[in-house]
């Protein structure tokens, strides 16, 4: 649906700009689907992996219970973490990527990259004013395979597994993943962020990661394309308001 205010946008939001991001390897981190969990652990009995098939034939033992009883019960004590789909394949949602933003604000003035106080006319901790003036337009920011944009990622790369030991009992957790996909999306806001202000988020923003396990290292990128668009009778009603 079309807002009626539609037409005042640019001046609202003056400045657009158009990113692309180069992610190593980005971990999902919503639940997925049990059936997806199940079927994952059934095959690897199957296969040669000798943990899950110990930690099968542990759980029939100790409750007495046959094999597909026993993969049930492991099932149950699952954390299996991946991503959202729809009809085109695999996405991360816009919060995130604003999260990440944020989060990278935030570090980046605990090491003096950029000043604490005084933004914008009401003179805010940028803490607090980017949140408020910074906003990433997409929903949902699809992952492509190729630099281009054109092909879209499906299917994850692989499952990451991992085994949890607690007074519950062993249990498996895992992740699905993708290595190396491009995600661009659109950024708009109604500051004027200089380019070395707009180098100190992203460049702190890839080394602090996007996504789920960030403190494994996963999620690290590179900004591969920035492109800023300033509407230009805003930026001339700017320029002679402050001449």
């Amino acid at each position: 649906m079309t807002s009626p205010f539609t037409a005042y946008m640019a001046e609202a939001y003056p400045i657009v700009c158009k990113g692309k991001l180069h992610v190593g390897t980005l971990m999902g981190g919503v639940p997925s689907d049990p059936k997806v969990a199940k079927a994952w652990i059934e095959t690897k009995v199957t296969a040669d992996d000798d943990q899950i098939r110990a930690m099968v034939a542990e759980t029939m033992i100790e409750r007495g219970v046959t094999k597909d009883e026993a993969v049930d019960i492991v099932n149950d004590l699952r954390n299996l973490v991946g991503f959202k789909r729809d009809g085109k394949g695999l996405y991360i949602e816009g919060r995130q990527l604003k999260a990440a933003m944020k989060e990278a604000i935030s570090v980046a003035v605990a090491a003096g990259k950029l000043r604490q106080r005084s933004w914008g006319e009401t003179k805010k901790f940028i803490t607090s004013y980017f949140p408020e003036h910074v906003f990433v337009q997409e929903t949902r920011l699809h992952l492509f395979a190729d630099e281009a944009c054109t092909t879209h990622v499906v299917e994850p790369s692989g499952i990451e597994q991992r085994f949890v030991h607690s007074r519950y009992g062993a249990a498996i957790s895992y992740s699905e993943y993708v290595t190396e996909p491009y995600i661009p999306f659109t950024v708009v806001t109604d500051h004027l962020f200089t380019e070395k202000e707009w180098a100190m988020i992203w460049l702190t923003g890839q080394q602090n990661g996007l996504g789920a396990s960030r403190s494994q290292g996963y999620g690290t990128y590179d900004v591969v394309a920035w492109d800023v668009e300033i509407d230009k009778k805003w930026l001339a009603k700017k320029k002679k308001s402050e001449d």
